[in-house]
């Protein structure tokens, strides 16, 4: 069920005909909301959908123009997620059901009215406010609201409370290369649509030459830390693009933009390969080398013995919380899956991103975060966002922040104010 209500959540919005699901007599129900909200990117389209819900799954109808089919589980899929190989012809396709803005629906005296509120894709649903005959409702324990009709129902979503999504990107660091910010910039988080900016740096003696740079979008870090609870987070299927570098700045780092961000991101690097000595003389040296060793013969003379040195330093996390405080938290380098440690090692001039989770708003507020000596571009103002658990209904807040540059043995605090 999680899969089709994620599946809604990013379609549903295609869908411009409701039909009215309860029969006649008694009292009216009226849906209203803004049908248009701009973003910092332009006018998306319609914000809202009230979509009929029975113990929190939403309804379906037989729909000629439908984009959804009946699999053998009950559950109603798009054709891309269906696991059955092939589509009969003459298989049927279906809508949700959804309540049409502005028309009244009629509703049966002592019957119940249940719906969920979804939004398109560039806003968070977990901040939209419900009211009914103008006062604030309140989900059930399946986020839906269920309403007993015994009088003329007013269902409105108000202007003004819905937030823009954002999204993090993680940044890698591997042998002979490490991705960053720009020089001079802080990391940031990126609000649907926008774009991030950042740079490669090589270690001295590694080649760009076969080096590719490509984008994952759908990474979330979380995902793994959250296990069962993943849906947490919108499944956005992940797809790796390769970018186009948009030059090199003055430091000799190229330089990449990943541009329309509509989720996580994850930046990958490959190629990146140690300098290649292509004189004769260093050609006649290596044969030398080759032919001494058989013999256990010190070559070091040949100046070949020595490996590219890379330089590691050590990341101490000290977390001073109250026992039972409602806090999570992970750190995600380049190079290791998401893991919760107290210390660990990081190349020099890689970044650690550190993603916290509350369901406890007021941690949110709370929270202090620092870092000894700190990332070279000065201080990180964090963005919390507010994220809505579809399975429970409960909203909870996630925020990130982003070490850049580890350059020496970093010690991390993280405490409540």
């Amino acid at each position: 069920m999680k899969k089709v209500f994620s599946v809604l959540l990013a379609a549903v919005m295609l869908l411009g005909v409701a039909v009215p699901a309860f029969a006649a007599g008694g009292f009216t129900a009226t849906f209203t909301a803004p049908s248009n909200l701009p973003y910092s990117g332009g006018d998306f389209g319609p914000a809202y959908s009230f979509v009929k819900t029975e113990n929190g799954v939403p309804c379906f109808e037989e729909d000629p123009n439908g984009k959804y089919y009946e699999a053998k589980d009950g559950n109603y899929y798009t054709r891309d997620q269906l696991i059955e190989s092939t589509i009969p012809a003459d298989a049927k396709t279906y809508s949700p059901v959804l309540f049409a803005t502005g028309t009244p629906v009629e509703l049966e005296i002592g019957s119940t009215l249940s719906f969920k509120v979804l939004t398109n894709s560039a806003y968070n649903e977990a901040t939209a406010v419900v009211y009914v005959n103008g006062e604030v409702a309140a989900k059930n324990d399946i986020g839906e609201y269920t309403i007993y009709v015994d009088r003329n129902l007013n269902i409105e979503v108000k202007e003004g409370v819905l937030e823009t999504n954002h999204y993090s990107v993680v940044l890698t660091s591997g042998e002979g290369y490490s991705v960053k910010t720009l020089k001079g910039e802080n990391y940031r988080v990126v609000y649907y649509g926008g774009e991030f900016k950042f740079r490669v740096k090589l270690v001295s003696g590694f080649s760009d030459a076969d080096m590719s740079v490509s984008v994952v979008r759908g990474s979330n870090s979380l995902a793994e830390f959250l296990g069962d609870d993943a849906d947490l987070l919108s499944r956005i299927d992940g797809s790796s693009e390769k970018l186009v570098s948009d030059g090199v700045d003055a430091e000799g780092c190229r330089t990449y933009t990943i541009k329309n961000i509509t989720s996580n991101c994850k930046v990958i690097v490959s190629g990146v390969r140690e300098k290649k000595k292509a004189d004769v003389l260093s050609y006649l040296k290596r044969i030398l080398k080759m032919i001494l060793d058989i013999f256990h013969i010190d070559t070091s003379f040949l100046g070949l013995d020595s490996p590219i040195s890379l330089t590691y330093y050590t990341v101490n996390i000290s977390e001073n919380v109250p026992a039972g405080t409602d806090l999570d938290y992970i750190m995600v380098t380049g190079t290791t899956d998401p893991f919760k440690m107290n210390q660990f090692n990081v190349m020099s001039g890689e970044s650690v991103t550190i993603d916290f989770v509350t369901y406890d708003e007021s941690v949110k507020d709370r929270l202090f975060v620092t870092w000894d000596p700190g990332n070279t571009g000065g201080t990180y103002s964090n963005t919390w966002k507010a994220n809505l658990n579809r399975a429970t209904g409960k909203v909870y807040w996630s925020t990130t922040f982003m070490i850049d540059n580890i350059s020496s043995t970093t010690n991390v605090g993280i405490s409540l104010r």
